[in-house]
Order: structure tokens, then sequence, then C-alpha cells
């Protein structure tokens, strides 16, 4: 082979190498998990004994679902992999020890890493990282852009920590939607200048960061209302023409349709419906390769949040719409109907009833308990309104049926939650199910002992009727049995 065929051949390969990373493949679809697998080098003495992975699925029955753990052992050799069923393209969360950092796995594909643990606290994570498999220059490019602080995601979910904890109108230039607009722009501006100033990045990450800096920018659109108080805003005419302005600002974001950018597959999860019921004019066209998750999300999310099978009709339509997701949502429809015969054929839920005079303050708990003497209770406060409440009360299901024998269950409800959305939900949910007045309501949260501002509120009562501990939140299911296990005893 002659040197002129030999450059040409190495030019023809180069440029195939570009091609392969300039653009970032649709948003893959497959039955087949993903792989992770890698090495950890590092001082033995030091290196931890397994890697951990925190991912989310694309589609979810927004019941808790989405969320997933996984981890795996580090061998003696420092080999490690896992075997992740994520059915779609989705960004992972990794942690080895202390280190931790993000990458994007593929369903039926296989992503490695090598991570030098030695390296990785004298140099830092991206040199102390090295990809290969799927997405291999991509990830490695994530990783430095994170560590270099112009990783949009990041950015942003920065700024909505702070909204969220009230903090983001101390950074505004003024308190105003004129500020609060001002400081969103020029944070937009900011990270795309960034992401052009570094060259150490390739072009698949960079199309793919300004894309999500496109989306993220318009997602914090609606919470300038919930992050500011701005001046002028105070009569219906001013907030309909606040409304009018922010209506005028969607409209001209869509202008260039980022629903149709397929990069925005793999990070627009979450804020579809923000987009497609709330302040735009025009219809929105989600990417082909998003709307199977969007769609599985409803079917889902109709069964667990309304408790409502798919009827034949929807059935059908998942079969012909949904190609690889539909047999997960039929399955899940499936495990639906089981619970709810189960629940249904034991007579393991009741409506109960309290006295509609009785709201002294000394009455309710003992009018609640006196029919459970002699086994331990579990009262809990919840309303319909309540996204914990209700997973709560998915995560207990197994358990329920496990300790029916041993304690009594009794749910409250009070009179704001929806008659209809009550008496629909309580047919799937063990335990004795009451509904309060506001009295009523009022009159038992003065002889709790713990916080009664927020539900779900948690009450154990021992088998003579004496409160155990009362507290508030929910955490998860190891949890509550470790609450419970005392009264058991």
């Amino acid at each position: 082979m002659n040197k002129k065929l030999i450059i040409a051949t190495l030019l023809i390969i180069a440029t195939l190498a570009g091609w392969a990373q300039k653009h970032l493949p649709a948003l893959q679809y497959s039955q087949e998990p993903a792989v992770l697998n890698g090495i950890i080098i590092g001082d033995a003495s030091q290196k931890p004994n397994s890697v951990g992975v925190h991912y989310q699925l694309r589609f979810t029955s927004g019941m808790g679902d989405a969320f997933r753990q996984q981890s795996a052992v580090i061998g003696a050799d420092g080999h490690f992999s896992l075997s992740l069923p994520t059915f779609t393209t989705v960004c992972c969360h990794v942690s080895v020890g202390s280190c931790s950092f993000s990458c994007y796995i593929v369903p039926g594909q296989t992503v490695s890493f090598t991570l030098n643990l030695d390296k990785w606290k004298s140099q830092g994570l991206a040199k102390a990282l090295t990809f290969s498999g799927q997405l291999t220059d991509f990830n490695h490019d994530l990783v430095y852009a994170t560590e270099k602080g112009f990783n949009p995601e990041t950015v942003y979910l920065d700024i909505e920590a702070k909204r969220n904890q009230g903090q983001l109108a101390n950074e505004l230039p003024e308190k105003s939607e004129q500020g609060y607009f001002h400081y969103l722009d020029s944070t937009y501006q900011h990270i795309n200048q960034l992401i052009d100033a570094d060259r150490k990045i390739g072009t698949a990450y960079r199309e793919f960061a300004k894309a999500v800096n496109h989306y993220q920018w318009g997602a914090m659109m609606p919470f300038c209302g919930q992050s500011i108080q701005y001046a002028g805003v105070d009569s219906d005419e001013a907030y309909d023409a606040y409304v009018a302005r922010l209506q005028k600002r969607f409209d001209s974001y869509l202008q260039d349709n980022p629903w149709a950018n397929p990069l925005l597959s793999y990070v627009m999860w979450g804020v579809a419906d923000t987009f497609i019921s709330s302040y735009v004019s025009r219809p929105v066209k989600l990417p082909a390769d998003y709307q199977q998750c969007y769609l599985a999300s409803k079917y889902l999310q109709q069964m667990a949040l309304q408790k409502l099978l798919l009827s034949e009709e929807q059935k059908d339509s998942v079969r012909t719409s949904l190609p690889v997701l539909g047999q997960e949502v039929l399955n899940y429809n499936d495990r639906m109907e089981r619970e709810l015969s189960f629940v249904s054929e034991q007579g393991m839920s009741r409506i109960c009833t309290l006295s509609a005079d009785m709201s002294d303050s000394t009455d309710i708990l003992a009018a609640l308990t006196k029919n459970y003497r002699g086994k331990p209770v579990l009262l809990d406060l919840w309303e319909t309104t309540c996204g914990p409440c209700r997973i709560a009360f998915k995560e207990m299901h197994e358990k329920k049926k496990e300790l029916a024998g041993r304690m009594h269950f009794v749910s409250i409800a009070s009179e704001g939650s929806d008659l209809a959305t009550w008496q629909r939900l309580i047919p799937n949910y063990i335990g004795d199910h009451y509904r309060l007045t506001k009295q009523q309501l009022q009159a038992l949260h003065r002889q709790l002992p713990c916080e009664t501002n927020a539900v779900p509120i948690w009450v154990l009562i021992n088998a003579d009727g004496t409160i155990h501990h009362a507290f508030t939140g929910w955490g998860n299911i190891d949890l509550m049995m470790q609450e419970i296990a005392p009264v058991l005893q």
C-alpha cells in the first residue's frame, strides 16, 4: 500500500469517526437490559466494595416506579458488571464510594468505564475516567462538562433548588418580572457561551448541551410567579395581563419547535405537560422517539393514580401504538387487576363513620380506636391530593396483607378531599376508612403528639389503646417497618 493510499485511508477513518460522534443516536427502546460494567483501580485498602447506580425510567406510573437503584460487588480484580432493565436510553448516576458521576446507558448495549481512584483524587474525575462501548466520547464529555461547571442540567437543577427553597429572589438583579426573565435569559446565554468557548468537548455533546439549555430555559419560564413577589400584580386585570405576557413569551420560545429536536427526548421527561397543557396557544408536536414514553406514562398514571384499569379499547390502542413498551403497560394492568380483586374479595377495605356531632377533643381518638382494642393499630391521616400518601398506600399494600391478622389499619381523610375521588380510591386500599369533618379533624390533631401541618401523618397505637409513636411524612417501606416492629412485640 503506497503512502498516498495510507493517508487517504486514515483520513476516511478519521472522517467516519467524526460522523459517528456528530449526532447522538435517537432514543432507543429495547426489552434487553442495558449493561454497565468496568474496572475500579486503586489501593485495595481504600477501594470501595461495590458500585451503586441510580436511574429514572422514561415512563412511570407516577407512584414512585420511576426511580430504580442497583448495585454490584467489586471483585478482587476490580471488575464489576450490572444488568439494568431500563427499556429506554437513560442517564444514570454512578457512585463508587465518595466518587460519583453521571453517564448515559443504552438498552441492549454495553457501556464500560475504567475509574482510577488515585488519579481522581490527584487530577480530577475527567482524567480518572475512561469510557468505552456505546456513547464513549459523549459520556466523557458529559463528565468533563459537569466537572467544569457548564452542564446545563446541573446548572438549572441548582436554580430549581434555590427556587424551591425561596432563595432565588435574593440573586435576582431586581425583584420583578423583568428581573426574573433577565436573570433567566442571561443564564441561558452564559451557558451557551461556555459550551462554545471550550473546544475540548466533541460535537455530539455540544449539540446535546445546547439543546438541553434551550429546553431547560423554557421549562423555567412558568416559575416566574412562584419565584418573586413582583409589584403591580394586585388585581385580576393585572394578573390576566401577566398571563398574557407569559403566553406571548412561550409562543415565541416555541417558534423554533424545540420539541421536534430528537436530542431533547433524552432529557425533557417530566415537564411535557407544562408545555402541552399550559400557556401554549398552538398544538405541540412531540418527537416520535419520545411519544411512546409519553403515552405509556399516561396509561400507567391512569391505573396507579386514578385506580382505573384499561378498557378493552385502550388495550387495543396499547398493542398498536406502543410496540416496545406496550407489554410493560399491559403487565402493569394485570398486576393492578389482581391486587384490586384481592382486596375486594377479602373484604379488606371498609367505609366507617363517626357521628357527625362528635367533635369533642377528648373523644375523637378514643372513638376511632375503641373497636380495635387487643391489637395494635396503624392510624394514618391522608388526602386524595397528597402524592406521598398515595405512594405510601401502594408500597404498604403487600405488608398490610402480611400483617392483616396481627394489627388493624385505619385511614382518615378530611371532607376537604374530593368525595368522588375518595370513594373510587378506598376500595383498593386495605383498612377501615373514615372521612372526618373539619371540626373532627382539628380535634384529632390536638390529640396527636406530632406536627400536623402536613400529610401523611402516622400514629402507631398499642394494643391497649395508648399512643406508641406519631410522626409525619413518608420515607420508604423499610423505615415504616422499623417503626411498626415495636408495637407488634
